[in-house]
């Protein structure tokens, strides 16, 4: 027996027969999720690595929220380094009635010291040229600046106490990707004029950097030296911390993509297997042919392995090109989440996804073929079959692994695997016993039923194995689908709706405290009904219990005891915030009292009893942490980690903050203010929240697009089903047409079965949905999201009717068999 040619043979004659489409069409389908999710992944962590340095200004370097010491530029010169200084902060600017948001980056003459700054002499760009850093008195602006202000080439601009001539059209800078968040447009100035702009008092909330770059062996000497002198809340700069907030936000992104790929292979798993143990089922006959006529048993199987294996080469090639066009399309869908520039694909993720494809053949359709070992050849006379042998149990086994192994993959996160497959095995497992149920109650109701109505039912009755699985199958696919289209963006819309018309949009900051009064008045004069002016304290926090403050999950020896630690102080409990655990102050206290955001607390470890000593100007003070309390961040209003109370705080240096809300288009009413106190920082809330948007919006669609993967797979997994009874049907059919059942009257009994599958899917899925959508909005997203119940029907009876007809497709040819010939093949 020619092992090879044989294979080849009967793969040829059962694929044009259809036998093995459903297996090739999973197979396509798994691979393509993952290779497009895996290609996509791996071009922007090549994009990231490969523009590093360009993305921080430099190789290394120290941030902080106030300007590093003068000594450590002094020792990299020593050491042959170039250094450069930078500082940035948001802000609003004006221009007569006109505002715009704008992150204000101010840099010294050596900026910068890795990468190209790009400008242009003429507003349209044309001109392009590289340059440094502008001098004094002129500003290189991004044209969404010069657009929202109205400016050209050449105007003046107002920056604080200082004024500044727009000069050149900024094209593109080092260190322009500080996160997917950004919030605004960039307008790079000299350091001298934000110097003298006055727009840098305390709580201006500015970012300083010093950034150093130079020979790789003397960064090597020098970084020692620097992280042992991190002093006063400086943090290391280096090449992996780049473009940390895009990594972090992508991070996010890839991990929803992730997930929504492993559902689509998951489930493509599924119908590998339903379309494997239909084969093997088939080829029954076969083996005990071939071993009466003398095949060794190892032969047969490998010639039917082998025939899997040539079936999956092509399926794994359409797979990676189905791929490659889907991760193009993600791109798309992604936009300006992703770096502006990507490297082409490599082959690893490739290679990856064809593995993706072999993985699934071995660990899903291994089982169903070992079965065939105990095939015996006297079944070619009394039709017998032997059970299942002990190795499949072994292979059964290895079918899961694969399975948790595809989910750490997919996801990176074993932890994370765990729960996903947890929680997909626990909704199988509840759709199979409520199907099961279901369909029980159902056989006592078909007693009472006549005509397609009762032979419908009967045949879910006969077939209540088969039916559970085209359940679960079925139940899953859907839940999915009413889980992306439905409560996805019901806890979008949630979130929108959780935000009153007045919630605050601007954040004023750097309010010095001789200047409260005026600026509470204007505010009134704005429409803002209560000014709030909360006071706003920078400190450090030096221990915890007496003990050097360590975050969880900190390696030995890094402790926060030089971060610098925002925080306030008040008598009444603030507004936004729920107390979780220990007892407030109560007004006009001078205790020396603490209340902690939970978050923070549990980041930290402390719990109420503890202490906290603070640095405060200079003196060191202990605060005996009495409550926990859970910020409402969503509401936008202002919060803080720590609050002090107000009667034990005593002279600690503080400045004022404010949130308050403005109509659309009111931030040019703020003019005259920022005019009179330049100190003042105005930050626009709704150009965060618009940004925030995108990004959600960006990856739900982004989302959409692999779970499309997801119900291909869905609705695999029931035509497999509907596959695997094909013969059994072909037989009842033929049975009852014997007896005198019309067409129509069996055509009616197909629709009523698969319309009862569907039904009972449908309000499955719809309940597991609804309860699913309403854990993940109340335990990931603190919303108490209320299940939108019309959506979710009408994508039940969307399922009820691609069910019905699915089963009616599946069941043409099996109605227009002959009686006779249907018998004589059964």
């Amino acid at each position: 027996m020619n092992v090879l040619a044989y294979a080849s043979r009967a793969l040829r004659r059962e694929f044009r027969d259809g036998d093995l489409l459903t297996l090739f069409a999973a197979l396509v389908l798994g691979v393509a999720a993952m290779t497009a999710v895996a290609t996509l992944v791996d071009r922007v962590q090549l994009a990231l690595a490969a523009s590093a340095a360009e993305v921080i200004g430099g190789d290394l370097g120290v941030r902080g929220r106030e300007d590093p010491p003068q000594a450590l530029a002094e020792e990299a010169a020593r050491r042959g380094l170039r250094s450069s200084r930078t500082v940035s902060f948001s802000t609003v600017l004006f221009q007569d009635e006109a505002s715009q948001m704008a992150t204000i980056k101010a840099v010294d003459a050596a900026s910068p010291l890795r990468g190209q700054l790009r400008v242009a002499r003429d507003g349209a760009g044309l001109q392009a040229t590289i340059a440094q850093g502008p001098p004094p008195g002129q500003a290189y602006a991004d044209a969404r600046i010069l657009e929202g202000l109205g400016l050209g080439l050449g105007d003046w601009l107002e920056l604080g106490a200082a004024r500044v001539q727009v000069s050149r059209l900024l094209l593109a800078e080092p260190d322009a990707a500080g996160g997917v968040l950004e919030m605004s447009p960039p307008l790079l100035v000299n350091r001298a004029d934000v110097d003298a702009s006055g727009l840098l008092g305390p709580g201006s909330r500015a970012s300083y950097r010093l950034m150093f770059a130079g020979a790789e062996q003397a960064l090597a000497d020098f970084r020692p030296w620097l992280e042992s002198r991190l002093d006063n809340g400086l943090r290391l700069v280096s090449i992996d911390d780049s473009q940390q907030g895009l990594r972090t936000a992508f991070d996010r992104a890839g991990r929803f993509l992730a997930l929504a790929a492993l559902l689509a292979v998951l489930l493509a798993g599924v119908a590998t297997t339903l379309a494997a143990n239909r084969f093997a089922l088939r080829r029954t006959d076969t083996v005990a042919v071939l071993r009466c006529l003398g095949a060794h048993q190892g032969r047969i199987l490998a010639s039917l392995a082998l025939q899997l294996v040539l079936l999956a080469i092509p399926a794994c090639a359409l797979g990676v090109a189905l791929g490659m066009a889907a991760q193009l399309a993600l791109v798309q869908a992604l936009g300006s989440l992703l770096p502006a520039r990507l490297p082409l694909p490599q082959a690893a993720p490739v290679l990856s996804g064809a593995g993706i494809g072999l993985l699934l053949l071995l660990g899903f359709g291994l089982a169903p073929l070992l079965r065939l070992r105990g095939v015996p050849p006297m079944r070619v006379l009394n039709r017998s079959f032997a059970p299942a042998p002990a190795p499949s149990l072994l292979a059964w086994a290895l079918g899961l692994a694969a399975a948790l192994g595809l989910a750490v993959y997919a996801t990176g996160d074993l932890r994370l695997a765990l729960w996903v497959l947890g929680g997909l095995a626990a909704l199988a497992v509840l759709a199979a016993a409520a199907g099961a149920l279901l369909l029980w109650l159902l056989r006592r109701l078909q007693a009472r039923l006549h005509g397609p109505w009762r032979l419908g039912l009967a045949a879910l009755g006969r077939r209540r194995g088969l039916a559970v699985v085209q359940l679960v199958g079925l139940s899953l696919s859907l839940c999915a689908l009413l889980l992306l289209a439905v409560i996805g963006p019901g806890l979008l819309s949630q979130w929108r709706q959780k935000l009153p018309a007045d919630t605050p949009n601007h954040f004023l900051l750097n309010v010095q405290r001789e200047q409260a009064g005026e600026v509470a008045a204007a505010l009134r004069a704005l429409g803002v009904a209560q000014p709030d002016l909360q006071p706003f304290g920078t400190g450090r926090l030096l221990a915890i219990n007496g003990q050097p403050p360590r975050q969880a999950g900190a390696g030995d020896g890094e402790d926060d005891a030089n971060r610098p630690l925002n925080f306030s102080w008040r008598h009444d409990f603030p507004p936004a915030n729920t107390l979780t655990a220990g007892r407030y102050w109560e007004p006009g206290s001078a205790v020396a009292e603490a209340s902690v955001e939970e978050g923070w607390a549990s980041r930290y470890g402390v719990k109420v009893g503890d202490t906290l000593t603070l640095q405060l100007a200079d003196q060191a003070r202990t605060f005996t942490v009495t409550s926990l309390r859970k910020a409402d961040w969503d509401s936008f209003r202002v919060n803080f980690f720590v609050l002090l109370n107000a009667g034990a705080v005593g002279d600690a240096p503080y400045n004022l903050i404010s949130a308050f809300h403005l109509p659309k288009g009111g931030t040019a009413r703020l003019g005259p203010l920022v005019r009179q106190f330049p100190n003042l920082s105005v930050l626009e809330i709704d150009a965060i929240l618009a940004r925030v948007r995108e990004v959600i919006e960006r990856v739900a669609q982004a989302v959409q697009l692999v779970m499309g993967f997801s119900l291909a797979a869905g609705v695999l997994v029931l035509l497999a089903a509907l596959q695997a009874t094909a013969a059994e049907r072909r037989y009842g059919s033929a049975v009852l047409r014997t007896l005198g059942a019309g067409r129509a009257q069996l055509r009616g009994a197909v629709l009523v079965e698969f319309g009862a599958l569907g039904l009972l899917a449908a309000v499955l899925a719809v309940a597991g949905a609804a309860i699913i959508g309403t854990l993940v909005s109340r335990q990931l997203f603190e919303l108490a999201l209320t299940p939108p119940w019309p959506a979710l029907i009408a994508g039940g009876a969307s399922g009820v009717l691609l069910s019905m007809l699915a089963g009616w497709s599946g069941t043409r040819a099996i109605l227009r068999t002959p009686p006779m010939l249907a018998l004589r093949q059964g």
